[in-house]
């Protein structure tokens, strides 16, 4: 059996990564399930009852996100050319 990379990665760290804005990941990232490489994760803050939700991606994640970024910005030159 081949070795499967477990490391995860914040959203945060992605962006940075990418040179992506993390709103634009995450909108990207919306519909993705866990089999695409997205998951989700939940820390509460200690001195509140507010819970953070956390994004990761897996390195596949990463890759799938790479394509939907890249088919977005194909739609998006495809509607601005005249």
């Amino acid at each position: 059996m081949g070795y499967r990379n477990s490391t995860l990665y914040t959203l945060k760290y992605v962006a940075d990564m990418l040179g992506e804005d993390e709103d634009v990941l995450h909108e990207c990232s919306i519909e993705m399930f866990p089999e695409d490489g997205r998951l989700s994760a939940y820390d509460n803050y200690p001195a509140s009852e507010l819970t953070e939700h956390i994004v990761l991606f897996t390195e596949d994640g990463i890759e799938n996100l790479k394509y939907i970024i890249e088919a977005r910005r194909t739609v998006a030159s495809q509607k601005a050319a005249p």
